[in-house]
């Protein structure tokens, strides 16, 4: 009975540690990529539909492989990140009126359109581009 509750004890403590040190590394690479200074003036509500999941990027210094939900909507640009990421990554709405150059950039073989926001680089898939040029010339 005792070693039951040892054990069951080690587990707890290592699910508590291992949830506390996941929010810091998150929280970090939220401070690191620049999001939470974009979240200052860009945070929104989270979209429940209507989004891209699974979405490959970069904001800031730091990679979102696979882990970013985008949408393109009348009032601009969405960008959200995974439910298991998200600790310190509000949802951000970009308008379509700070959104104004990309330009291609090659990252390991793979082609991104990539803009400066407030003086951050958010990166996306090259495929983004006709959707965003479309909603740019239409809502800007």
């Amino acid at each position: 009975m005792e070693m039951a509750l040892y054990i069951a004890g080690i587990a707890f403590a290592f699910m508590v540690v291992f949830s506390i040190l996941w929010s810091v590394i998150v929280y970090g690479f939220s401070h690191v990529s620049g999001w939470q200074n974009l979240a200052k003036k860009f945070a929104t509500q989270p979209l429940k539909e209507g989004f891209y999941a699974n979405v490959t990027g970069r904001v800031g210094l730091s990679n979102y492989n696979g882990l970013l939900r985008l949408a393109f909507t009348q009032e601009g640009m969405y960008l959200h990140i995974m439910p298991f990421f998200q600790f310190g990554h509000p949802p951000l709405l970009f308008p379509w009126t700070k959104i104004r150059h990309w330009e291609s950039k090659r990252f390991f073989l793979q082609t991104f359109i990539c803009c400066t926001i407030d003086g951050i680089q958010i990166c996306l898939p090259q495929k983004y581009l006709g959707t965003l040029q479309s909603y740019t010339s239409a809502y800007s």
